[in-house]
């Protein structure tokens, strides 16, 4: 018998039952209200319909709900259990733990204290307290990095459903495109991948085809970007130290000294991206010409740049949520695990934790949002943790054996 693997199974087992058993009743209503309506219109008008009513979230979630439909039963079971929607946004926070602790794999070699992740209440808050569903795309977009740098071609179909999942899913493209350099060595894994993925999303498109429902989604997908013209809706980043007045209020399209609100995010994350790509990009390329194998260094690269990627995502962008930082969270973590050193996830940590509990006052004991100034305090702390983690990232790149 495996004992440490034994013993995996059994602690994530129980902790999973106990997260189940003190599942909060209180949840964002706001968000909550939509679930609840939605799986009503999928469970009167059918899956096939899904598209011709209200609902604007991309598929793997609507196929969540149709799930719960079909467990319900009924209307009056539909709304009265809403509250255990959040199971599923619960398991995709463990699902990352699960097959990397519960399997003997050959994905990551070294040992991962689990408990602290998921004892992390910064971590599971979304799922567990708020009712959101960014557990998801998060959960696999990271495992499809790690899964691409081995097996390409699951890692393109992981990727495909957390593209299926959120938009925001596309921040990852960059890290996915860097994976697959190192991965895929033949024509004919390209040619499978593309397969794959096509079949994929025929099949996750399949039930909408006959109502004219892929039409509607695909309107969905082109228009999400400019659904919130806000320059901040609650995301306490760069804009709330840098505006005089709520950024919530000021439009994401109007002029910021030549050009917009939104042009000059960009423009700032694109520029911190390539700082962290352009190095990721290199080691990998390196790894690949020379044959050479994936090792502790490269995985300290990986997980802190992809990190560092999603955090100048959320930090330079407008029109960003609170809620949109989650994926710093497991990638700064797995950074440290393979480092040793955990102080950039704890940091990271705080300002997550803060802004869900700010936007959802009145859960925990915790009187910081009554604090004159918050929202800057909140944004201070993403701005150390900026600086932090790019100073680790330049310290990391600088190392002997990242020159070679």
């Amino acid at each position: 018998m495996d004992t440490p693997l034994t013993k995996a199974r059994i602690e994530i087992l129980l902790l999973f039952v106990l997260y189940l058993f003190i599942l909060p009743r209180v949840y964002m209503d706001y968000d909550m209200g939509f679930w609840r309506e939605w799986a009503l219109l999928i469970h009167h008008n059918g899956l096939a319909n899904t598209y011709n009513t209200s609902i604007n979230y991309f598929p793997v979630y609507v196929y969540g709900l149709y799930v719960y439909d079909l467990l319900q039963g009924t209307d009056a079971n539909i709304i009265h259990n809403i509250n255990n929607i959040k199971i599923l946004f619960v398991f995709f926070d463990f699902l990352p733990i699960i097959v990397l602790c519960c399997f003997r794999q050959k994905l990551l070699s070294f040992k991962i204290p689990y408990l602290f992740l998921l004892l992390n209440i910064a971590y599971v808050f979304d799922s567990m307290v708020w009712g959101q569903i960014d557990s998801i795309y998060t959960s696999l977009a990271f495992l499809a990095i790690i899964t691409t740098l081995r097996y390409p071609i699951a890692g393109i179909l992981l990727y495909l459903l957390a593209l299926n999942t959120k938009q925001q899913a596309i921040e990852f493209l960059p890290v996915m495109a860097i994976a697959l350099l190192y991965s895929v060595r033949k024509f004919k894994t390209v040619i499978i991948g593309a397969a794959s993925a096509i079949c994929l999303q025929v099949l996750l498109l399949i039930p909408f085809m006959s109502s004219g429902g892929v039409g509607k989604l695909t309107t969905i997908a082109s228009n999400t970007v400019g659904l919130y013209n806000q320059l901040s809706i609650c995301a306490f980043n760069i804009w709330y130290l840098v505006t005089r007045s709520n950024p919530y209020f000021i439009n994401s399209n109007d002029s910021y000294f030549l050009i917009s609100y939104r042009a000059t995010g960009f423009i700032m994350f694109s520029v911190a991206a390539l700082a962290v790509l352009v190095p990721l990009a290199r080691k990998v390329w390196h790894l690949r010409k020379n044959n050479l194998d994936l090792d502790e260094a490269t995985y300290r690269i990986l997980f802190l740049s992809t990190g560092l990627l999603c955090l100048y995502f959320f930090y330079f962008n407008s029109q960003m949520h609170e809620r949109y930082a989650l994926p710093i969270i497991i990638f700064f973590f797995f950074y440290g695990v393979a480092s040793k050193n955990y102080r950039l996830y704890i940091l990271a940590s705080i300002p997550f934790l803060l802004s869900l509990d700010k936007c959802f006052p009145d859960y925990m004991p915790v009187v910081h949002y009554k604090v004159i100034y918050a929202s800057v305090v909140i944004a201070l702390w993403y701005t150390a943790t900026v600086i932090y983690g790019s100073y680790l990232y330049y310290k990391l790149i600088r190392e002997p054996a990242m020159e070679k």
